[in-house]
Parts: C-alpha cells; sequence; structure tokens
C-alpha cells in the first residue's frame, strides 16, 4: 500500500511552498529502501519537510561511471545528427537542440543550453531507460503516484516521462530562477553529471532565499546524486565559467539530467513559471 498520496493530500491543503527552506542528505539507497518498505514515520518527515521547501540529496543515486558514460554517449549521439525540434506528439523521435540565448527568449523559461531528448516509445538509443526508470519509480512512489505512473502513455493518453540531458555550455549557459509546475509530477529531479571544481569552477545549481538571496546548492552535489524538491520552489541554474570562450560543439561545461513527466502539445499545459528577481548574477 502506498502511504503517501494520502499524506500528500494532507499536506496540500496548505499553500504550496515558493522558498527554500534547508538540505537533507540521504544515502539513496537508504532512501529506496524506506520509500518501498512502506515505512510510515519516514514518509511523513518526507513529505512534510518537502512541502515545507526542503530539498533532499539523495547522495550516490547512479554511480560517478554511469554518469560519465551519459555524458560521453550523449555527446556523441548529438555530433552524429542535426539538431531538430519535435512536439510532444504520437511518434515524436528522440532529438538535440542547441537553444542559445535568443532562443531560449522565446520558451516560457528563458535559458541557455544543449538538450538531447528522449522518449520511451523509441528504441532507447543510450541504453539507459532501464536504470533510470528503476529509480524513477521509487521517486514517483514518493510523490504519491503509482509507481509506473505514465510509463505505458503515449501524448494522445496523457502525460508522458522525458528524460532529458543537458549541457550548459561555459560563460553563456543557464536558466532564470523559475517554479515548476506540480500537475503532473510535485518534485523536480534533478541529476548531476559534473562537478563543481572539477568540470567548471564557478555558477551553476542554486535555490532561492526568503530575501531573493541565491543559495548555493554546488558544495553538496557530487556526480550520480539527485536532488528533489517540491516543484513551485524557486530554483534556477546561473552560468558557469565566465569568461570562458563559447564552443557549442565542445563538451565542457555543467552537464544535468532532468526527468519530468510532461504534458503532452496540443491540449492545455501547465508550464514552468520564471520569477523576476532582478539578480544580475544569476544571468550571462
Amino acid at each position: 500500500m502506498n502511504l503517501y498520496p494520502r499524506l500528500w493530500r494532507l499536506a496540500e491543503e496548505a499553500e504550496p511552498p515558493q522558498r527554500y527552506r534547508g538540505l537533507i542528505k540521504v544515502d539513496y539507497d537508504q532512501f529506496r529502501d524506506k520509500v518501498s518498505g512502506g515505512d510510515l514515520e519516514f514518509a511523513g518527515y518526507l513529505v512534510s519537510s518537502l512541502y515545507s521547501g526542503k530539498a533532499w540529496l539523495l547522495k550516490g543515486a547512479f554511480s560517478p561511471g554511469w554518469m560519465t558514460d551519459l555524458k560521453a554517449n550523449t555527446y556523441a549521439w548529438t555530433r552524429s545528427r542535426p539538431e531538430s525540434f519535435h512536439k510532444m506528439i504520437d511518434g515524436a523521435p528522440d532529438f538535440h537542440r542547441m537553444i542559445d540565448i535568443e532562443t531560449g527568449k522565446k520558451y516560457s523559461l528563458e535559458g541557455c543550453k544543449h538538450s538531447a531528448y528522449f522518449f520511451r516509445w523509441n528504441h532507447d538509443p543510450l541504453g539507459i531507460w532501464p536504470a533510470i526508470t528503476d529509480r524513477w519509480r521509487v521517486l514517483k512512489m514518493a510523490m504519491g503516484l503509482m509507481a509506473d505512473e505514465y510509463e505505458h502513455n503515449l501524448p494522445s493518453d496523457g502525460p508522458v516521462d522525458r528524460i532529458q540531458v543537458v549541457r550548459y555550455p561555459p560563460s553563456i549557459g543557464f536558466l532564470e530562477p523559475h517554479q515548476d509546475p506540480a500537475t503532473n509530477q510535485r518534485c523536480f529531479i534533478s541529476g548531476y553529471m559534473s562537478r563543481r571544481g572539477v568540470d567548471y569552477s564557478s555558477g551553476g545549481f542554486y535555490f532561492v532565499g526568503d530575501n531573493n538571496e541565491i543559495i548555493d546548492a554546488e558544495p553538496d552535489i557530487d556526480v550520480g546524486d539527485l536532488c528533489i524538491g517540491y516543484a513551485t520552489v524557486m530554483h534556477g541554474v546561473a552560468p558557469c565559467d565566465r569568461g570562458k570562450a563559447v564552443d557549442w560543439a565542445s563538451d565542457d561545461g555543467r552537464w544535468f539530467l532532468g526527468l519530468y513527466s510532461n504534458s503532452p502539445d496540443g491540449g492545455k499545459r501547465d508550464t514552468t513559471k520564471p520569477v523576476k528577481l532582478g539578480i544580475a548574477e544569476v544571468l550571462p
């Protein structure tokens, strides 16, 4: 029996969180066992802390080697085919797109990145769906969904799972501060494929505190970790390595794994909402 739907319904009688309230670190294996085992005390603590604005950093969710391979294989895959764009409709292929600063202004959320998108109904060119599905099922249970929610959906059926592997190029790669919709999944899910101090020297993932202060999340992050937080908590990505030459053909910069169950194109969609804070240091 999944304990989480009722706990979430009770928590969500209050207004959703907007500001970051702190970080809870736990080994992923311990988190998985607590969620899968139906630990009621843990479930209550997880839901209440997330809905208060705290984020959870799940240490070692993937091995560093697995993430390093994902980075290398994604880079090779994007280099082997032209970039393109496809709406989320039945039969949409996997694709990649370079979103420069000007192109990013056309989205609901401004950003600059090179993104590769993968859907369940395609042939899994990088062989990543089994490992990701194993972990995504645990997170879905923790969010009050069925473990296999959306897995068999096509866009014509409703929300669909989509993997996004992102490279933020040095100097210009960013994502403005924003709040995600909690319609299809209650939490954002961020996977970390690179580490500050090794792959880049500055910038990266941050939260927004009570006084619009930028709260740097990077010091706690290792390659292979996953982070979850309630979708409406403000967060973003600041440019890394300002002043470094921009090379869209390179594999340098900051890499990120995003898991989200998206509403398909063609119907009503709740979109990500940018937050205008007037904080210059988080923009290129």
